[in-house]
């Protein structure tokens, strides 16, 4: 049984999915949810998605620098190697695709880890909202080029928090 529930953000209404005990993926504004995901979704606030809402809104005023919840992504080893290798990135901070592939093992996997990096399940906790282009300009986040401009105001707001 999958579980969902919506949080209200500067970015917009953002929506989790959990089981009882790990959580799968965070939905940005714009975003759908995973096919793999849809089945036996009900709505409640269990106690692992309230603690996801709370550690966003800590986030989101400048309080939590690092999330310690349960995942669970789900993607190939290579995308979850990936997406793991994201949590190295310290807050405040970003990297390039060239940076994260070295890191993920994959000196000359830049574009790999940015094909990764596209669908990364869960943004902001996985933040590859950390990761740039080569010649620092912004090149993508998690859902699609719509949401360059959330991609810009993570990196801003937690510059502005340090």
């Amino acid at each position: 049984m999958l579980f969902t529930s919506k949080f209200s953000s500067p970015i917009g209404s953002i929506r989790f999915v959990s089981t009882e005990a790990h959580l799968k993926q965070i939905i940005l504004p714009t975003q759908s949810l995973s096919s793999r995901l849809s089945h036996d979704l009900e709505s409640k606030e269990i106690p692992l998605l309230l603690q996801c809402a709370e550690q966003l809104e800590e986030y989101f005023i400048g309080k939590r620098k690092v999330f310690s919840l349960p995942l669970e992504p789900e993607g190939t080893l290579f995308q979850v190697k990936a997406w793991m290798a994201l949590c190295t990135i310290n807050y405040g901070e970003t990297v390039t695709y060239g940076e994260q592939a070295k890191v993920v093992g994959v000196p000359n996997g830049a574009r790999p880890v940015g094909s990764a990096n596209a669908l990364n399940p869960l943004p902001i906790i996985l933040p590859c909202h950390r990761v740039i282009g080569s010649d620092g300009k912004l090149r993508g986040y998690a859902g699609g080029s719509d949401l360059l401009h959330v991609k810009e105001f993570l990196i801003n707001h937690e510059r502005a928090n340090l």
